[in-house]
């Protein structure tokens, strides 16, 4: 599968459009040519803009789907699976800095989000959408909540559906004891699933032509 241009919360980046007046010198004939600012080959005949610059139908075609929301069923899957390994491997780490380091450094959250909307976004090959960014702030919220459980089980207890339903809660629970304090935690929180959220959302692209090569676009 050919690798999507980067999309994303991540702003798409384009080289300076290259016109120029003559190309012998190059072997693709004599007449005013454009460069791609994403695969970065010259465009003879008619070229597209992306974002204000121009872009070749081919890549023009790359960007337009990865900017439409995902719809089908296994990249979601896909992206879900992956989502919820990051959040268990971020309450790891959440959980680890709490037992070793005796802790509660709300930040980690924030590498949460980040972590969960980055192997989403994996999951589906660059594209976004509603469901996912639902799915990614939630996940987020429950990597956080997870850390929490071991360190409130009782001694012995097994972590299963009673624990994943304690995850749910736990964040509300700790914010609700530790108040005034807790408002900082919350707002924490709040960031991770925005990044996470930002992370799965489609690009807006403004996509427009077919263009003549020699003409500027109409504004």
């Amino acid at each position: 599968m050919t690798d999507a241009p980067n999309s994303g919360h991540d702003q798409l980046t384009f080289d300076r459009a290259i016109p120029l007046t003559s190309s012998a010198s190059l072997g693709i004939g004599i007449g005013a040519t454009v460069r791609c600012s994403v695969c970065h080959r010259f465009i003879t005949e008619s070229y597209h803009t992306v974002n204000g610059v121009p872009a070749c139908a081919s890549c023009r075609g790359i960007l337009a789907a990865v900017s439409a929301p995902v719809r089908e069923l296994i990249p979601i899957v896909k992206a879900l699976l992956l989502g919820f390994g990051a959040a268990l491997v971020g309450a790891v780490i959440y959980w680890a800095v709490i037992r070793f380091f005796s802790l509660e450094i709300g930040i980690v959250a924030v590498l949460n989000g980040w972590m969960v909307g980055k192997a989403m976004r994996w999951g589906t090959d660059g594209q976004g959408g509603r469901l996912l960014q639902v799915a990614a702030a939630l996940l987020t919220y429950l990597s956080v909540g997870m850390a929490y459980v071991p360190l409130v089980l009782p001694p012995g207890a097994s972590i299963g559906l009673v624990s994943l339903l304690d995850a749910a809660r736990l964040p509300v629970s700790m914010i609700l004891r530790s108040m005034p304090g807790g408002i900082i935690s919350a707002l924490i929180i709040g960031f991770g699933m925005m990044q996470a959220w930002q992370l799965t959302d489609t690009p807006a692209l403004d996509l427009e032509g077919p263009f003549r090569v020699g003409s500027a676009p109409t504004v």
